[in-house]
């Protein structure tokens, strides 16, 4: 596949902004550490947001044979800057931070809005990927808007009862015991779920809002994504109980050592997936998967019709382990999809990184197989001639 390279630039440009962003809420956070009022945990949440994010952008950048962009941005290093020069003059002021957190956020909420413009050559795919994520900056931006509004409003009332004057203490350095807590907008704040116009009238936000409220529940889509989850959890499970008679059943320590290093990953996947259901508020129920039941069944007849301590039983058992294999490629690439549309980021993250060690999985029988197994079961001497 191509893409043109205004479209890779667009990529590029917005790992960079999406860096700047996560750069900018650790140093917000830093300039807070001393104040407990849960600020921290919304930008940990929003500089997480972002990068995940990258990891899509970079994914796609690579698809398509181009080269992610690393680093931050010019204007994202000034916005820093700024935070710290301001700082120094207001003692990590709060709603001074949330004023330039804001700023950022603005920046963010621009470029997304700049980067949909038809010059930007975007192929529908990029499109959808680029509408998700720019519902997630446009959410971000109002709720860190909503918070320093809060600020604003607390300083204020400080600032009309005389608080700074009778405690003999400058106004900023009573903010962090006097400011509301943000603990409960850091537990409610979610990634988006899916894409949705931004509404361009007040009479349209109030309908968007509504629409939000309402998809909120569950859908046909996360039935099915459930669903899915059990039966790959089955999966794993039955890999985890699999591998050992594969591993011990292989002719050469090379297969047998991939078996048992697969064996300790699988065990995590096992445990990522159980991660994946307390995510999302459930028990960790498995269901029969009847594909994975089946590749099972074929790797044990394909023990039972070679021979021990031969390359064609080892042929045999690299066959077996490669449909399982690639049997969870296409499932946790169909996964991380729909988790994606559904929101569930962090659960698409957990996913990622199993999908990744499948795919390494496969790629290490592929090598075990064409390095010497395929040839030395070529030159074993058969039972049959089927010339």
């Amino acid at each position: 596949m191509e893409i043109s390279e205004k479209s890779l630039d667009v990529i590029n440009d917005l790992i960079k902004i999406n860096n700047d962003r996560v750069a900018g809420f650790q140093k917000a956070g830093t300039d807070l550490e001393n104040a407990d009022n849960g600020l921290i945990t919304v930008f940990n949440k929003l500089a997480d947001e972002s990068r995940q994010y990258v990891v899509e952008l970079t994914d796609i950048a690579r698809q398509y044979g181009g080269e992610a962009a690393e680093g931050t941005s010019t204007s994202g290093d000034l916005h820093r800057a700024w935070i710290d020069i301001k700082a120094t003059f207001t003692g990590h002021d709060l709603l001074a931070i949330l004023n330039e957190c804001e700023r950022g956020e603005d920046a963010a909420k621009a470029a997304y809005r700049d980067t949909l413009a038809p010059a930007s050559e975007l192929t529908p795919e990029l499109t959808q990927v680029i509408q998700i994520q720019q519902q997630g900056i446009r959410e971000g931006h109002d709720l860190i808007k909503s918070l320093r509004d809060q600020a604003k409003s607390a300083e204020e009332t400080q600032e009309n009862n005389g608080s700074h004057l009778t405690s003999g203490k400058p106004a900023h350095q009573e903010q962090f015991t006097e400011q509301p807590s943000y603990e409960a907008a850091a537990g409610e704040y979610q990634a988006p779920r899916a894409y949705v116009p931004e509404p361009e009238s007040l009479e349209q936000e109030d309908a968007w809002d509504e629409s939000q409220d309402a998809n909120a529940g569950n859908s046909k889509l996360s039935e099915f994504f459930i669903n899915e989850l059990k039966d790959l959890l089955w999966a794993e499970r039955e890999l985890v109980d699999t591998l050992p008679d594969l591993a011990e059943a292989a002719t050469s320590n090379e297969l047998k050592n991939a078996f048992e290093e697969h064996l300790t990953e699988t065990e995590g996947h096992v445990s990522r997936l159980e991660q994946v259901f307390g995510i999302l508020g459930l028990e960790p129920e498995s269901r029969k998967c009847e594909a994975m039941a089946g590749i099972v069944d074929e790797g044990d007849d394909i023990i039972s019709a070679t021979e021990e301590g031969t390359a064609q039983r080892d042929v045999g058992l690299i066959f077996a382990g490669q449909k399982a294999e690639h049997y969870e490629i296409a499932s946790y690439g169909g996964m991380i999809s729909l988790a994606k549309t559904l929101g569930y980021y962090e659960v698409a993250e957990l996913l990622v990184m199993t999908l990744d060690e499948e795919k390494a999985a496969d790629a290490k029988l592929t090598e075990i197989a064409e390095s010497h197994t395929n040839y030395d079961a070529s030159t074993e001497p058969g039972k049959t001639n089927y010339l």
